[in-house]
């Protein structure tokens, strides 16, 4: 039994150190993956983002003063993944919350100036149709106008001409 006594108790001696191993272990990885998860959210966020700052471009906003604060934020990205690959989890899921907000906010005001863009391609749209129908209207108006004096002075001129007689 002694031989079985100890032999249980290496065993449990054992597996008390395999558990306290893995639980050190465990909340390292779980941090790391928890940095990985974040870093990946304001990846995505980031992409998102500049998705739209590419939309409103394409829908004629001026988008100089979002791409300054999509530079800002791909940079704080950027030190944050630097800082994920140098092993310090800590800077890089502060900095990749940081980005978070930054980026959301690129999105939201890239959005609203797509709309703006878009409204204003339409108004002014509608003005150069309003602007040629009324153009187009006044041209002929004044045509009109200028036949019917030019009409009236060949009139008057030639119900003023003395006729001419041919002698043979």
């Amino acid at each position: 039994m002694s031989a079985r006594c100890k032999l249980s108790s290496i065993t449990l001696l054992a597996i008390l150190t395999l558990s306290l191993c893995l639980l050190s272990v465990y909340p390292a990885a779980a941090q790391t993956d928890q940095t990985t998860s974040k870093l990946q959210a304001a990846n995505t966020a980031v992409n998102q983002a500049f998705n739209a700052v590419l939309d409103a471009e394409k829908a004629g906003a001026n988008v100089t003063g979002l791409l300054a604060q999509l530079n800002t934020a791909e940079g704080i990205l950027a030190q944050a993944e630097i800082s994920y690959r140098t092993g310090d989890s800590n800077t890089s899921a502060a900095q990749a919350d940081s980005v978070l907000p930054i980026a959301q906010e690129v999105t939201a005001s890239a959005q609203d100036a797509k709309q703006t863009a878009l409204v204003s391609g339409q108004n002014a749209f509608w003005f150069t149709i309003a602007f040629t129908v009324i153009g187009a209207f006044v041209f002929v108006l004044v045509l009109f106008l200028v036949w019917r004096w030019v009409k009236r002075i060949y009139i008057n001129n030639l119900s003023q001409a003395k006729p001419e007689v041919n002698s043979q």
